[in-house]
C-alpha cells in the first residue's frame, strides 16, 4: 500500500489522481498553499500494468513532472491525441508533461512515480520571489534520470513514512521550493541572480523565535513566517538557513520538543496533551518525532526524571 501522505484540498486531489491513473488510492499533498494555484505532490503506484490509457488531465497552463522510481520498458504515450513513442524510462527518469498538450499514457507493466504538479501561476510567483524572469516553458525531452527530483520526492515519502501526516507545510514547502529552484534552472533556462541574500538581522531571528513560540500548538508555513518580516518565502528560507543553519522546519521541530520535555518535566500532563499543545498531529506523531530525536520515547523519557 502506498505511504499515507496528508490529504491535499486543491482540485488535483487524491481521488482524481487515482482514477487518472487507475491505480489504488494515491498519497497527496500540498505545499505553499498562499500561492494562486498551491503545488501538489503525489506518489502514484502499482503491481499492475494499466488495465487502459491514462484518463486525459484537465487542459491548463501546468506542468506535471513525473520522477519514476521503477524503470518503464514498455509503454505508450500520446500528446494531444497523437501518438508518442515512449521510451524506457530509467530509475528516477524524469517525464515532463505540459498540461495544455493533453498528455495521456498506459504502461504495461507496474510502475511506482513521484508527480508535482506545478502551475504557471506558481512558477510566476515563486520566480518573483527569486528575482527570475518569468519561465514559461519547462522542457525535459530524454527522459533521463534527475537524481536531485527523485531525492526531493523520496524525501517526502520517507517522512510521511516515519512521521505520518503532519499540521505544518514547513517540510513540503521547503522541498518545493528547492525543486522549483532547480528544474527553472536545468529545464527552463533560468538564471540565479549573481547577488544572493545574506543572514537575516538579529532583530528579524527574535521576532521570528517569539511568533513561533507563541503559536507552537499551530500549523506553520514558511510564507507565514516569511509575512512577519514582510520577505518573499524563498528570499526567507535561503536567509534563515544560513543564519541558523538548519532549516525552518527542523528549527520549529526542535522547538516543540524542547516545549514538550519542558512539559514533561514540571507537569502530569497526559502524553496526548502534550503533543496537542505543542503542534504535533497526535501522540502517535509525537512519540515518532521524539523517538527519532531524543533516542526514547516520551513516557520513557518522562520516567528517567522520576
Amino acid at each position: 500500500m502506498p505511504t499515507p501522505l496528508a490529504q491535499t484540498d486543491a482540485h488535483d486531489s487524491h481521488d482524481s489522481i487515482r482514477r487518472r491513473f487507475h491505480s489504488q488510492p494515491v498519497p497527496t499533498l500540498t505545499a505553499r498553499k498562499d500561492l494562486r494555484h498551491p503545488i501538489v505532490f503525489s506518489h502514484v503506484r502499482s503491481e499492475a500494468a494499466m488495465p487502459a490509457p491514462t484518463l486525459r488531465p484537465p487542459v491548463e497552463r501546468a506542468f506535471a513532472l513525473h520522477v519514476h522510481h521503477r524503470p518503464i520498458h514498455r509503454g505508450d504515450m500520446w500528446l494531444g491525441g497523437r501518438h508518442v513513442a515512449l521510451p524506457r524510462v530509467g530509475d528516477g527518469g524524469l517525464v515532463i508533461f505540459d498540461l495544455q498538450s493533453e498528455p495521456t499514457a498506459q504502461i504495461h507493466e507496474g510502475f511506482e512515480f513521484s508527480r508535482f504538479h506545478l502551475s504557471q501561476s506558481a512558477m510566476d510567483e515563486m520566480a518573483y520571489e527569486r528575482g527570475l524572469a518569468p519561465v514559461t516553458a519547462l522542457r525535459s525531452e530524454d527522459f533521463l534520470p534527475d537524481p536531485v527530483v527523485k531525492h526531493l520526492a523520496l524525501a517526502l515519502v520517507q517522512r510521511a513514512a516515519v512521521l505520518g501526516p503532519e499540521k505544518d507545510t514547513l517540510f513540503i514547502d521547503a522541498i518545493t521550493l528547492a525543486l522549483f529552484a532547480h528544474v527553472a534552472q536545468r529545464y527552463g533556462g533560468a538564471r540565479d541572480p549573481a547577488n544572493r541574500t545574506g543572514q537575516l538581522l538579529p532583530w528579524q531571528l527574535r521576532r521570528v523565535h517569539e511568533w513561533a513560540q507563541a503559536h507552537l500548538q499551530d500549523a506553520m508555513s514558511i510564507a507565514e513566517l516569511a509575512a512577519l518580516l514582510d520577505l518573499s518565502p524563498s528570499h526567507f528560507a535561503r536567509a534563515f538557513g544560513k543564519s541558523m543553519g538548519v532549516p525552518p522546519h527542523k528549527w520549529v521541530l526542535r522547538l516543540r520538543i524542547e516545549r514538550a520535555k519542558q512539559l514533561l518535566r514540571v507537569s502530569a500532563m497526559p502524553l496526548s496533551e502534550v503533543a496537542d499543545s505543542c503542534g504535533f498531529v497526535d501522540q502517535s506523531h509525537f512519540s515518532s518525532v521524539f523517538l527519532r530525536t531524543e533516542g526514547t520515547t516520551p513516557g520513557r523519557w518522562r520516567r528517567r526524571l522520576m
